[in-house]
């Protein structure tokens, strides 16, 4: 218990650390008002554009499998420092942004379904590295009480096996608007990267392996799948 509590407090204390200068991201989920999301991203496009100039990278991003209803995107602002994200908060009460909530209230293209913060665990991770980013996946797991090191452990090694296998891993801890899940993010080139990856870990027994070790460690929430619409500087 001692040893498990020792883990536990530096996990924390390393998390906090590097949140200083990891890439943080805000994730604002919106359902489209009709079956024809055009409106929707165009609303979207125009709001990139004015948090581009706030200092945030935007992604835009369809989702496919593991939404309901009609078209769901996912619209993503990231910040490499405390600076840039402060400076764009600073910019919401600009004129620009009063405009353009004025006619977004005319005619409504969307629901805001969810927002949340989340924290990259890799402090090298930059908010330019997703701009070449294709189709991806998102695991959302509940630490079990008192598993916290145990699913930390495992969630690094399913990241080493998966990088190996050919994908583009980040994992997240959640900030404001969550719960104090982990989002476990694998992003690939294309579809027929992301469909040879599921091959090889389904007949991989290393990954079974794992997964049968982690067992009782963490809980799953939800999972989603998409693919990028846009994304600063692409």
């Amino acid at each position: 218990m001692k040893a498990l509590l020792l883990m536990t407090g530096f996990i924390t204390a390393l998390m906090s650390s590097a949140s200083a200068l990891a890439e943080r991201l805000e994730v604002f989920r919106w359902q489209s008002n009709s079956s024809s999301p055009v409106a929707l991203v165009q609303g979207m496009m125009a709001a990139a554009k004015l948090h581009e100039a706030a200092g945030a990278h935007v992604g835009i991003y369809r989702v496919d499998i593991g939404a309901s209803g009609q078209p769901t995107f996912d619209y993503t602002l990231r910040w490499d420092t405390g600076e840039a994200w402060a400076k764009t908060k600073e910019s919401n009460n600009s004129d620009e942004w009063q405009a353009f909530w004025a006619q977004a209230a005319e005619s409504p293209s969307g629901n805001l379904l969810m927002s949340l913060e989340g924290i990259n665990w890799d402090p090298s991770v930059k908010a330019s590295a997703f701009k070449d980013d294709g189709p991806f996946r998102v695991y959302v797991w509940q630490p079990n009480a008192g598993k916290t090191a145990a699913a930390y452990a495992a969630f690094m090694k399913a990241k080493d096996i998966h990088t190996r296998a050919g994908a583009k891993v980040d994992i997240y801890s959640e900030g404001v608007g969550g719960t104090g899940a982990i989002h476990y993010v694998v992003s690939f080139k294309d579809w027929a990267s992301m469909a040879e990856f599921g091959d090889a870990m389904a007949v991989s027994e290393e990954f079974r392996f794992l997964q049968a070790a982690a067992a009782g460690s963490v809980t799953p929430v939800a999972s989603i799948q998409g693919e990028p619409v846009y994304y600063t500087g692409r």
